[in-house]
């Protein structure tokens, strides 16, 4: 009873903590494809009747969640993002507002391709497979910020949607037999190593303002 009451102590501090390790999440995912697309790089803007279009490659992804999650110590985004499984031949095009693509178009306007997908998800129209006849290429002229770190991806169907018993299986393992102690493990280790990673940042931080 004992030994119960501390392994589930042990699972409420990892599951409540900051930090932790997610391999089990990942190991899930692996049995998931997820069909969706990117919006093409640099930028392709196409105009016809009225109409304003972006070209987005179509591919098949596959959630990825970072190993450790850990929001005290690293700096990265702890959000799981969109890998790239396979690229699909050939390019889509969605539907994006004339306000948008006016602010493309301006050499003082400016961007963010997170805010471009959301606009795009926003409009709830499938991508075309081509232009319509007489559609004109259109220079960007606006700064369009990167997502530097993540990928800005769009998913439209998730195959299966549910994970196989046999993933549900390996997941559950791995995290009783890794996740759970090493995120123990690292949860316990976070005091001994707080003073090195401060020191280590603040000898950092003087470094880059010489």
């Amino acid at each position: 009873m004992k030994k119960l009451t501390t392994s589930l102590l042990a699972a409420a501090l990892c599951l409540s903590s900051c930090a932790y390790v997610q391999t089990h999440k990942n190991i899930a995912e692996a049995f998931h494809e997820n069909e969706g697309y990117r919006v093409v790089e640099p930028l392709q803007l196409y105009s016809c009747g009225g109409a304003w279009y972006i070209a987005v490659q179509p591919e098949i992804l596959r959630l990825h969640y970072p190993v450790l999650h850990d929001t005290i110590f690293l700096d990265t985004d702890p959000n799981p993002t969109y890998r790239t499984v396979k690229v699909k031949e050939g390019m889509q095009y969605h539907r994006i507002s004339s306000q948008t693509a006016h602010v493309l178009l301006r050499s003082d306007g400016y961007y963010t391709l997170e805010s471009l997908m959301e606009e795009v998800d926003a409009m709830k129209q499938e991508p075309i497979t081509s232009l319509p006849r007489g559609a004109s290429k259109h220079a960007i002229l606006a700064q369009v910020q990167a997502n530097t770190g993540k990928s800005v991806a769009k998913t439209t169907k998730r195959t299966p949607e549910s994970t196989p018993v046999v993933g549900k299986m390996l997941s559950g393992l791995d995290f009783i037999v890794i996740d759970l102690p090493v995120s123990v493990v690292y949860n316990v280790a976070i005091p001994v190593m707080a003073p090195f990673v401060f020191f280590h940042r603040f000898i950092s931080g003087e470094d880059d303002n010489k």
